[in-house]
C-alpha cells in the first residue's frame, strides 16, 4: 500500500513539472522583448495624423547588415497609427548582434495614382533587446539629430545615377576582416561586402572608400535634392563600442557624387 501511494505522489509531482515549465514557457513567450529563436525584431509606430489618410507606405529598414522592406496599404492605414515589424537574424556571415548597434528605418507615403513618393520620415535608432523587440517612433516630433521628426516633403532638382561613396575610417579597427557596407536612398538599397584586411593593407591610408551606385530611378520617383541617404557598416571586429553603426545626411547637390563618413 505505502508503495502504491508513494508511486501515486510521484506521478502527480512529475505531472506537475511539465504544467510549470508550460505555464513559463506560455508568460516568456507574451513578453514583449521575445522574437523567435535566434532573431530580433524592429517595430516601427508611424504616425499618420499628419498625412491625412495615405494611400501606401513604404517601409524600409536597415539593422545587422540586412535590409528589409514592407508596403503598407487600405486597412493597414485606417487609424492613426500604423504598426509594421521586421524581423532580422541575430547571426549571419558578417556580424553578430550587440547592444548598442545601430540600425535605420524610413517611411515613405506615396500616392496612389502617380505612385510617386509624397513625403517621407526616417529614423535610427540603438538595438536595446539582442531577442526582442526594439521600437522606434517615426513621423511624429521635432526634427533631431537620430530622426525627420514628422513627415518631410522634398522639391529639390533631380539627381541622376547617384554614387554614395562611403567613407569607412579603420584606423583603430585594422584587425577587420570581411565588412559589409550598406547604403540606402529613396526607398532603395545597394550594399557590398568587402574584404577590409586586404584593402587596408594595399592601401596607404587607414580610410576605405566604398562606392555603391544607384542607377536605376527609384519605383517612388526620381532622386532629388533634399532627399535622405543612409550608409550603415557592419562587422563583428568593430564592436565595442558597435558592430553596426550608421550615418546619414540630407543631399545637398545635384552632383553625381555623395560622400558620407560611416563611422
Amino acid at each position: 500500500m505505502t508503495n502504491h501511494r508513494t508511486k501515486i505522489k510521484l506521478s502527480g509531482s512529475l505531472l506537475f513539472i511539465p504544467i510549470v515549465f508550460m505555464i513559463f514557457s506560455l508568460s516568456f513567450i507574451n513578453s514583449n522583448h521575445v522574437s523567435a529563436a535566434g532573431e530580433f525584431s524592429v517595430e516601427a509606430k508611424i504616425n499618420l495624423k499628419k498625412l491625412n489618410h495615405p494611400d501606401k507606405l513604404k517601409v524600409v529598414a536597415s539593422a545587422n547588415g540586412d535590409t528589409e522592406t514592407k508596403y503598407l496599404t487600405g486597412n493597414d492605414l485606417d487609424s492613426n497609427t500604423a504598426i509594421v515589424s521586421f524581423e532580422f537574424n541575430q547571426k549571419n556571415d558578417i556580424v553578430t548582434v550587440g547592444s548598442r548597434d545601430e540600425y535605420l528605418v524610413c517611411a515613405y507615403a506615396i500616392d496612389d495614382v502617380t505612385a510617386q513618393m509624397e513625403s517621407y520620415s526616417c529614423a535610427e535608432g540603438n538595438i536595446e533587446h539582442l531577442n526582442g523587440k526594439n521600437t522606434i517612433s517615426l513621423g511624429s516630433g521635432s526634427a533631431k539629430t537620430l530622426s525627420t521628426g514628422s513627415f518631410q516633403t522634398v522639391s529639390g532638382g533631380e539627381i541622376k545615377n547617384p554614387t554614395i561613396r562611403v567613407w569607412i575610417p579603420l584606423s583603430d579597427r585594422k584587425d577587420v576582416k570581411d565588412l559589409k557596407v550598406v547604403a540606402m536612398i529613396k526607398g532603395e538599397f545597394a550594399s557590398k561586402t568587402i574584404d577590409a584586411h586586404k584593402l587596408l593593407k594595399e592601401s596607404d591610408d587607414n580610410t576605405l572608400i566604398i562606392p555603391l551606385v544607384f542607377d536605376k530611378t527609384p519605383e517612388i520617383g526620381g532622386i532629388q535634392k533634399g532627399d535622405l541617404i543612409f550608409a550603415c557598416v557592419s562587422a563583428d571586429e568593430l564592436n565595442p563600442p558597435e558592430g553596426t553603426e550608421c550615418e546619414h545626411r540630407v543631399t545637398s547637390h545635384t552632383g553625381h557624387i555623395h560622400n558620407l563618413v560611416a563611422r
